[in-house]
């Protein structure tokens, strides 16, 4: 599910169909739900206004003063620059504009009332889209004040649980859990038929060992779906979360099965503490501003618990890393240190883009050539190496693919990454240090800051596979 939609919901807006006469009401007349992506988004300046001179559009103006309820042409005229700064995203001028406007006691009533209908529809739709660039800080302050506003005018129960739960969900991202679990709340007694901040909640809950609250949430909900398939896993989890404890580190927290695992938890805080430390240093990674969450699990238990996890994973991040415990050659069990490492570097790449996916084939390399393969050395050529993949294969989610097919196009993956730290100087810190939440995260976005694109990295590497070019790890 992806979180960080813009979700423009209100419902002071109705947009008419092209080429028609765009209208704006206040909430009690219409709601709708326009959903927009935060990497389109634009603001115009003063000069793209497309207003309604009141000398040469009467009949219009008359239309208008019907559906707005205000009649001044000045007050029309501003009317519709909001429309237009509104639906171009421009949010930041929209809000000026109504605020400038409002602190004038010369409007008359009528306008006055309007403006405030569509001051939290704009703040609103601000937080949502701060919150697709990733920055949370301006989602929060922009959602409460539309949350008070909303609550006062006693806006539709949908808008008010689109407004609470962006609070929630950014309320959680920076740490602030109570905050979040009491907005998620508040948008399921707004709108009990909110299945997004149903699943949130379940989320926080699960990350406090919550989880027959988690359970229960889930339970309340629509009984298909997401949350349908949520709960089932959810009650796996619970069962296995009722026998652990968690140790705390200043960066993780590491979910381990009571009476079993104590050492190994210990061993695996050591670890990613370490190796944190390095890949911050050495590649540019950002340090997480919450704590990671890391749970270890029983192999026996692990693709049970989680559902839908291909047999050949040795580990899964989906939010949390997850990692299975496994047998030690002589007998016991074990941690191994290139999983949790591996893991390690899809957590942060996460933290590094504010959620958003990268190319699969970054994503895996990354994890491979950081995590497993620290001291250098060079790539691990198959003795009978199958064709290179085309470069459709590498957009695919690999979780789909069987085990050998996963096999090759990883391997392949790693490869790509190394061609690319053998084309460029410091190619790979360079690429990490430029991830950002409110940059692309096309294979050609992530390449721009080494000046290349995938197609030419493809074929370069297609053609060195090809040749069986041996790769060095620098």
């Amino acid at each position: 599910m992806n979180f960080y939609k813009v979700m423009m919901v209100a419902s002071g807006v109705l947009l008419a169909a092209a080429g028609g006469t765009a209208i704006l009401r206040g909430f009690q007349n219409q709601k709708i739900s326009v959903q927009k992506s935060a990497q389109t988004a634009h603001e115009t300046s003063t000069s793209d206004f497309i207003a309604i001179p009141a000398s040469n559009a009467n009949s219009d103006i008359s239309n208008l003063a019907q559906a707005f309820g205000f009649s001044d042409p000045r007050e029309l005229e501003t009317a519709q620059q909001i429309r237009i700064l509104f639906t171009t995203a421009a949010y930041s001028k929209t809000l000026t504009l109504i605020e400038e406007n409002l602190g004038n006691p010369g409007i008359s009533p009528s306008f006055r009332s309007w403006l405030g209908f569509q001051l939290p529809v704009v703040l609103a739709s601000d937080g949502w889209a701060a919150i697709g660039t990733g920055d949370c800080d301006k989602a929060i302050e922009s959602l409460r004040r539309a949350a008070s506003m909303a609550k006062e005018l006693n806006a539709p129960g949908p808008m008010q649980a689109d407004i609470r739960r962006g609070l929630g969900f950014c309320l959680k991202k920076s740490g602030q859990p109570g905050g979040a679990e009491e907005n998620l709340h508040e948008a399921i007694k707004a709108n009990a038929g909110d299945q997004e901040s149903r699943l949130l909640l379940a989320d926080l809950y699960e990350t406090d060992g919550r989880f027959s609250e988690a359970v229960q949430t889930l339970e309340e909900g629509s009984p298909s779906g997401e949350v349908a398939k949520r709960l089932e896993v959810m009650r796996r989890r619970a069962g296995e979360g009722d026998l652990q404890q968690i140790q705390r580190t200043p960066h993780f927290t590491i979910s381990y099965r009571t009476g079993e695992h104590e050492a190994l938890a210990a061993e695996a805080a050591q670890i990613l503490e370490g190796s944190l430390d390095e890949f911050v240093e050495k590649y540019g990674y950002k340090e997480p501003a919450t704590p990671l969450e890391v749970i270890l699990y029983p192999t026996e238990k692990f693709s049970w618990v989680l559902g839908g996890v291909p047999d050949w994973a040795e580990g899964i991040f989906d939010g949390r890393m997850r990692i299975p415990i496994r047998s030690r050659a002589g007998g016991g069990t074990g941690i191994i240190s290139q999983v949790l490492r591996h893991e390690l570097i899809h957590a942060l790449n996460s933290n590094m883009t504010g959620g958003r996916a990268l190319p699969p084939w970054l994503e895996e390399g990354l994890a491979q050539r950081i995590g497993e393969m620290p001291l250098g050395g060079a790539f691990p050529f198959p003795i009978k190496p199958a064709p290179f993949s085309p470069a459709a294969d590498f957009g695919a989610s690999y979780m789909t693919f069987g085990a050998a097919a996963a096999g090759s196009i990883y391997r392949q993956s790693l490869y790509l990454v190394m061609t690319l730290e053998n084309m460029e100087s410091d190619a790979l810190r360079r690429v990490i240090s430029g991830l950002s939440p409110n940059l692309g995260t096309s294979g050609d976005a992530v390449l721009a800051p080494v000046g290349g694109n995938f197609a030419r990295l493809h074929e370069v590497a297609a053609g060195w596979w090809k040749e069986r070019h041996a790769l060095a790890a620098r």
